[in-house]
């Protein structure tokens, strides 16, 4: 029996600052409507400071939650460590209470590297007062905070990161404890040592209802996976208690050709780069081409043990592809 495998699509905040024309905010709303209504099971926005302007992703998903009515909502991932803890158990609570319990937190640390992540990206945390260094711990301890302040009873916190005198903090979500929250990272990207890389899927193993990456080959997902089913294990969690997800950047396009290049505009757009191929970066991973090449790779991340896609699609026409992926691409999976 083939596995279970959801789809959800990512509307993407960014476009609305560097394609206003093709994707503005209007759009970006119905584009949100639209996944509902063909079925799709999330809708997910990322999330920035200023290093890459978009659209402030909690504000945005309060304004689906009120355009629509059973799809998740979710981030494709909140960077944690940019906000107080406190604030943001609010903001989310009351984001949750707004969408009558429909959201999903995923988190990350942002980046990988202050070489990698440039200085407008380290730039974020100098604004925040947050040590770059100190943000893997910060996310942990929000982690186990958040789920604290969204339960019943106060809260007394005196450590590194916080000083709470006994808070009870009101309102709460609308699904008792919380919503699920789920830790983002992408160890195969990064020339990482092997006691940081540990320390990333441990933390997933340890802390997170799921664990979502991006940029992979199937064989490095299907490592990484296995290692965090390892580690979850010998925390004596079961074994279905992390879900598997990937977001996947895409172009689905009449060809090869024609999907590649309108996926490389884009790319360099959202990511201001300069490559004049796809494969002078990390783009190989994810496919841009006909429905068929979509299919394949999909099918070898799901047997790779991926159950939750995140579809970002690289292309202007975020409508279209939506609606191109639905047609020709989703059936081989239903």
């Amino acid at each position: 029996m083939s596995p279970t495998v959801r789809f959800g699509v990512n509307v993407n905040t960014r476009l609305p600052v560097i394609f206003p024309e093709d994707h503005g905010l209007d759009q970006l709303l119905d584009l949100a409507v639209r996944a509902e209504e063909l079925g799709y099971e999330s809708v997910w926005v990322g999330d920035n400071f200023f290093s890459k302007a978009r659209l402030e992703s909690i504000a945005t998903l309060s304004a689906i939650a009120a355009r629509t009515r059973r799809v998740t909502l979710g981030t494709a991932a909140l960077i944690s460590p940019l906000r107080h803890t406190v604030w943001l158990a609010l903001s989310w609570g009351t984001l949750d209470r707004i969408s009558k319990g429909r959201t999903l937190l995923a988190v990350c640390v942002g980046g990988g590297s202050a070489e990698s992540g440039g200085p407008g990206f380290t730039a974020e945390f100098d604004v925040a007062r947050i040590p770059y260094k100190k943000r893997g711990r910060l996310l942990e301890e929000q982690i186990t905070l958040l789920r604290e302040l969204w339960s019943d009873g106060p809260v007394h916190r005196d450590d590194e990161f916080h000083t709470l005198p006994g808070l009870d903090l009101e309102p709460k979500p609308a699904r008792p404890g919380g919503p699920p929250i789920w830790i983002s990272n992408n160890p195969q990207v990064f020339d990482l040592d092997a006691p940081i890389v540990e320390r990333m899927l441990r933390r997933v193993a340890r802390l997170a209802d799921g664990w979502m990456t991006c940029t992979a080959t199937p064989e490095e997902y299907r490592a990484l996976w296995g290692r965090v089913r390892e580690y979850a294990g010998e925390y004596g969690r079961p074994e279905d208690a992390v879900t598997p997800a990937y977001q996947i950047t895409l172009n689905v396009g009449e060809d090869r050709a024609s999907a590649r290049a309108d996926a490389l505009e884009v790319l360099n757009r959202y990511y201001s780069t300069k490559q004049r191929d796809l494969s002078e970066g990390m783009w190989e991973r994810d496919p841009f081409g006909a429905p068929g090449e979509i299919q394949d790779h999909l099918g070898g991340m799901i047997e790779a043990g991926v159950r939750k896609f995140i579809l970002r699609f690289a292309s202007r026409n975020q409508a279209e592809q939506v609606e191109r992926f639905t047609d020709s691409v989703w059936p081989a999976f239903q």
